[in-house]
C-alpha cells in the first residue's frame, strides 16, 4: 500500500509510504493499488453505461476525513477517504460514482486552463483547494511554491452545481445504476445520510453537501425511483461487503493513530481486516516484527493476494531492509504485474537493491508507468534516476525535465531539456521530447 501523506511533497513520489510523522490536516492526494482498483471496479460499469471509456477518467483519492466527492478539470473523480470511511457499503460508493459520472456526461465539470488540465494530481488538487505545497521530487524539506487557489467561498464557486445540475445528474445515474444492474437503494442511503445536514451551519458542513445541494425532492425522486424500477438490481454481495470492510481497516491502520487502531480492532478478531489493520497499527509504531508476524500470516493464509506482498515489501523498505524488500515486491508484481500504483514502489526498490539485471526490470516498469500514468511526476523523477544509473544521461534529463514540468518547475525543466539535447543526438525521441518542452516553455511564458 502506499497512501502517500506528504503534502509538502505535492504528488511527487506518489508512491512513498505513509509516514506517522508527515499527517497534516490538509487533503493530499494518496496511491494505493488495493483501493484503487477496488473503487475503479465499481466506476467501470457506470461509466460504460454513460458511454465513457472507463480508462478516459481518472480516480483520484484524497486523504481527508471530511465526506466529499467531486469532478474538475476534465474527466478527474476525487474521492476522499472521509467518504469511504463514513459508509458500510460498496452500495453508497457505487451511487456516489454513478452521480459524479452524471456531472461528466452532463457537462458540469469545472474547467480549468489547459495547462492545469494537463497537471498532476495534487497540484490539480491543490490549485482547486488553495493548498500550499512543495514540489520537489519527493524532498519534504524543499521550498515550496503556493498554488493559486482561494477560500472556501471560492472552492464552493468553482465546484458547486446548480440544483438543476444536481436533479439531471441523479436522474443519470438512477439510469447507469440500473443499465448495470445495480440497486440505486445506496444512492438513496447516501442522500438520507446527507440530507440533514442542509440544516448545519456553513461551518461545521460537509463540502459535499455545500457543493451539492441537496433537499427533500431528490430523496424523494431517489425513493420513488427504487419504489417503480421493474428490476430492483442487485445490492453488494457478501464478498463485496468483506472486501469494502478490508478497505477501511486498511484506512484505519493508515490514517488513524496507531493504539487507536489496535483498540479497535482487538487481538481477539482473527478477521482478515482486524489481522490488516493491526499488522498496519504496529508497523506505524515501529514495531516491525509484530508488524512482519501479522502480514505473514496473512501471505500464509492467502498467498495470491498481492496487496498482502506489496504491504510487506514497503514495510521491510521503510525500515532499510531494502534487499527483502525488493523480493516481497516482485512476489506482488509477479501477482499483478501491470498496475502502476503498484510498479512504482516495485521500481524503486529495485533499483536500490541494486545489481543491473534488476535496475533495467525497474526501468521497464517505469516506462510503462509513464505510459499509463503520463502525469505522473513521481514516476518520471524515478525513471531519470534509473536512466542515470545505467549512463543513460540525455534520457534521463528528459525524464526529470518532464518531472519538473508536471510539477510546475519550468526553469528546471528548460534546464534539463536543454541539457539532455546536449546528450541525445538531433531528431532522435528523446531530443524532440526535450524541444516539445522547450516549446511548451516558451508559449506558457507568451
Amino acid at each position: 500500500m502506499k497512501l502517500t501523506m506528504r503534502i509538502m511533497s505535492a504528488a511527487v513520489v506518489l508512491w512513498m509510504a505513509l509516514q506517522p510523522t508527515t499527517l497534516s490536516a490538509r487533503p493530499a492526494v494518496i496511491r494505493d493499488a488495493e483501493i484503487e482498483n477496488i473503487i475503479r471496479g465499481y466506476a467501470t460499469p457506470l461509466l460504460q453505461a454513460a458511454g465513457t471509456a472507463p480508462g478516459d477518467a481518472r480516480l483520484i483519492l484524497v486523504r481527508d476525513n471530511q465526506i466529499n466527492a467531486f469532478v474538475a478539470g476534465g474527466m478527474n473523480i476525487f474521492i476522499y477517504t472521509g467518504l469511504l470511511r463514513s459508509v458500510d457499503s460498496p452500495d453508497e460508493i457505487r451511487g456516489v460514482l454513478a452521480h459524479e459520472i452524471g456531472h461528466i456526461a452532463g457537462g458540469h465539470i469545472a474547467r480549468l486552463g489547459a495547462e492545469l488540465e494537463r497537471a498532476s494530481a495534487q497540484a490539480l488538487l491543490s490549485t482547486i483547494l488553495g493548498v500550499a505545497v512543495a514540489v520537489a521530487a519527493g524532498r519534504a524539506d524543499a521550498g515550496a511554491a503556493v498554488i493559486a487557489g482561494g477560500s472556501g467561498s471560492a472552492q464552493r464557486g468553482l465546484l458547486a452545481h446548480t440544483r438543476a445540475q444536481e436533479s439531471a445528474a441523479d436522474q443519470a445515474a438512477f439510469r447507469y445504476l440500473e443499465v448495470s444492474g445495480l440497486s440505486a437503494a445506496g444512492m438513496v442511503a447516501m442522500l438520507e445520510r446527507l440530507a440533514g445536514q442542509e440544516l448545519v451551519s456553513d461551518t461545521y458542513q460537509d463540502p459535499y453537501v455545500r457543493t451539492h445541494p441537496l433537499s427533500r425532492d431528490r430523496v424523494r425522486s431517489a425513493k420513488a425511483f427504487v419504489n417503480r424500477a421493474r428490476n430492483p438490481g442487485r445490492t453488494a454481495t457478501p464478498a463485496e461487503l468483506a472486501t469494502y470492510d478490508r478497505i477501511k481497516a486498511k484506512l484505519a491502520g493508515f490514517i488513524d493513530s496507531p493504539q487507536r487502531t489496535l483498540d479497535r480492532y482487538a487481538a481477539n478478531d482473527r478477521s482478515v481486516p482486524a489481522r490488516y489493520a493491526r499488522s498496519i497499527a504496529q508497523y506505524r509504531r515501529g514495531d516491525l516484527v509484530a508488524a512482519l508476524r501479522g502480514i505473514d500470516g496473512l501471505i500464509q493464509q492467502a498467498p495470491n493476494d498481492p496487496y498482502f506482498h506489496e504491504l510487506k515489501g514497503q514495510m521491510l523498505y521503510e525500515n532499510g531492509r531494502v534487499q527483502e524488500s525488493a523480493l516481497a515486491y516482485e512476489a506482488a508484481i509477479a501477482l499483478l504485474p501491470s498496475d502502476p500504483a503498484l510498479m512504482g514502489p516495485a521500481a524503486k526498490a529495485m533499483m536500490e537493491a541494486g545489481g543491473a539485471e534488476r535496475t533495467a526490470r525497474a526501468i521497464q516498469m517505469l516506462e510503462r508507468v509513464t505510459l499509463l500514468e503520463p502525469r505522473n511526476p513521481g514516476a518520471w523523477r524515478q525513471l531519470g534516476i534509473g536512466y542515470g544509473k545505467m549512463d543513460r544521461i540525455g534520457d534521463a534529463s528528459v525524464a526529470l525535465a518532464e518531472a519538473n514540468m508536471l510539477n510546475g518547475r519550468k526553469a528546471d525543466a528548460g534546464l534539463q531539456a536543454r541539457r539532455a539535447q546536449h546528450h541525445l543526438k538531433e531528431g532522435t525521441p528523446g531530443w524532440l521530447k526535450a524541444e516539445d518542452i522547450l516549446r511548451t516553455i516558451e508559449q506558457q511564458k507568451k
